[in-house]
């Protein structure tokens, strides 16, 4: 079946394969059947509507990876409302942000997560949060909703309306929110699955969390639509990954190129039982092709493919399928009703076949714009509904697509993390010592990028106390490794620091670390 809404999807599911496991979460030591899932779902959604949530309620999730977390997303589906989720790693400026932006009338939150205290913060933040109305924790408030029992009947199953409201990093400093219809999620969830080979009866797990558009769109929904199971992990750490695969006979990975390369040198991976795989999927980053050939053997995942794609366009634009020859040095064709095109980033006049240039996406994946953000979106989606991703790379003649590597943004990619340099430099200019700063990733072996920062001071400062400062506003992963001292910054003709000079800079060994 073909759906271009989640909630027919999982309603199909449940009465096709309605004794299947749907979703595995070993660390609760729970599953869901698709009949439970369908089931908790509506009562769920019933709860909500009683409290006045409906059509176009935004609902905010904050959580790691566990078994509530779907049953969420499909109620806000079922109900016709927006899901809004949130970054486990949001500390109190980001959540602060990010609920006040999305206008979320409703929060689902763990109580916390690795030494995040999320409904302490919340707690803190309520009286800024005029539309925040109601706070649920998962612990505690979301058994008591689903037992309340309400009837609830799905009815709106206009696939145009608004699914989820994702929000990813901006030039601005600020986080901006993409808005993704139920047929742009549907459209990836279901094709791409479909290109990666997903069959009835297949488990894939992923190290993705869920509030990225490849956790809820390509894994969940991707699941769903094929009768597979989702079998997720609270966080990425690679010997419980092993455990997992072996443990629950996994047969579809996901993954970024960080955690295949930490999986592949772990020394304890010939302890365990890898046979079970034969599929995956790597992106969020560039892919080292001879890494993905390296993990196909010794994984003996001979269907691991890399895949290209962003937030802006639910998840991908193109995915190769498992037995295409060149799945580790190409993206493969773009996904059914997916054009793709190479552009001059200036001009925008089109580039030739071979040629690098500015990818540009246009299809029923791209995103409806930015939320309240009129000017960003008239930005990035132009004339013709064409999507500007701000990657380069090139389309050869057999019609796949090669990401070239650079970027026309200045974005650092962080073990698969989107971290734009405005929002640290922000937090770094708050510090009284900080006259300026310019913030730049330098090559990684392991992350693929890293966080540095260069500053100009007045007053003396060390090291520990700026990435102190980071830590406490920003999520850590944004968190400068390495901060550098400068007496001047190389600068553009128009004013503008020239962070590729401060980039070769670091590499030369010629800037000084700060202490």
């Amino acid at each position: 079946m073909t759906a271009a809404h989640p909630w027919q999807a999982l309603a199909h599911a449940a009465w096709t394969w309605p004794t299947a496991q749907a979703l595995v979460f070993p660390h609760q030591q729970v599953s869901k059947t698709f009949r439970e899932y369908h089931d908790e779902a509506l009562a769920l959604a019933g709860a909500l509507a009683a409290r006045g949530m409906g059509r176009g309620t935004h609902v905010a999730l904050l959580a790691e990876n566990r078994v509530e977390w779907p049953v969420v997303q499909m109620a806000c589906a079922a109900l016709g409302a927006v899901v809004v989720p949130l970054n486990t790693h949001y500390r109190r400026d980001d959540l602060a942000y990010a609920l006040r932006h999305s206008d979320a009338e409703a929060l689902f939150c763990s109580v916390e997560f690795r030494s995040n205290p999320y409904l302490e913060t919340v707690a803190t933040l309520r009286p800024m949060l005029a539309r925040l109305r109601h706070v649920f924790t998962l612990e505690h408030d979301y058994p008591a909703l689903i037992a309340e029992g309400h009837l609830f009947s799905p009815r709106d199953f206009d696939a145009a309306q608004p699914a989820a409201l994702l929000y990813t990093s901006g030039t601005t400093g600020f986080p901006k929110g993409a808005v993704l219809s139920h047929r742009a999620m549907m459209a990836v969830g279901q094709s791409s699955a479909a290109r990666l080979g997903l069959q009835p009866g297949d488990r894939w797990t992923s190290i993705i969390p869920l509030f990225h558009c490849a956790g809820c769109v390509l894994n969940l929904l991707g699941c769903v639509s094929h009768g597979a199971a989702y079998v997720g992990v609270p966080s990425f750490d690679p010997e419980n990954m092993f455990r997992v695969i072996a443990a629950e006979r996994c047969t579809v990975l996901s993954g970024v190129p960080t955690s295949y390369l930490a999986m592949l040198d772990h020394p304890a991976r010939r302890n365990h039982d890898l046979s079970s795989l034969r599929a995956g999927s790597c992106g969020g980053a560039d892919a080292n092709p001879e890494v993905l050939r390296r993990c196909a053997l010794e994984f003996s995942m001979p269907g691991l493919a890399q895949v290209y794609g962003q937030t802006e366009g639910a998840t991908l634009f193109a995915c190769p399928e498992p037995d295409d020859p060149l799945r580790w040095e190409t993206v493969g064709k773009p996904l059914p009703g997916c054009d793709i095109r190479i552009v001059d980033p200036q001009t925008l006049a089109l580039r030739a076949t071979g040629e690098i240039g500015e990818i540009q996406a246009r299809g029923p994946m791209v995103m409806d714009g930015y939320y309240n953000n009129p000017d960003a979106t008239a930005e990035t989606i132009i004339g013709g509904g064409w999507l500007r991703t701000g990657d380069l790379g090139y389309l050869r003649p057999d019609g796949r697509l090669v990401v070239a590597g650079g970027r026309l943004r200045d974005m650092i990619i962080r073990g698969g993390e989107n971290i734009y340099p405005a929002e640290i430099e922000m937090v770094l200019q708050q510090h009284e010592a900080v006259a300026e700063a310019a913030v730049f990733g330098e090559p990684d072996d392991y992350y693929g990028e890293t966080v540095s920062a260069a500053v100009k001071l007045h007053a003396p400062v060390t090291a520990g106390s700026l990435q102190a400062l980071c830590a406490a506003r920003i999520a850590r992963f944004k968190v400068p490794s390495t901060i550098y001292l400068v007496e001047t910054f190389p600068l553009t003709p128009s004013g503008k620091i020239r962070k590729v000079e401060l980039r070769a800079w670091a590499k030369d060994k010629r800037l000084e670390r700060l202490r």
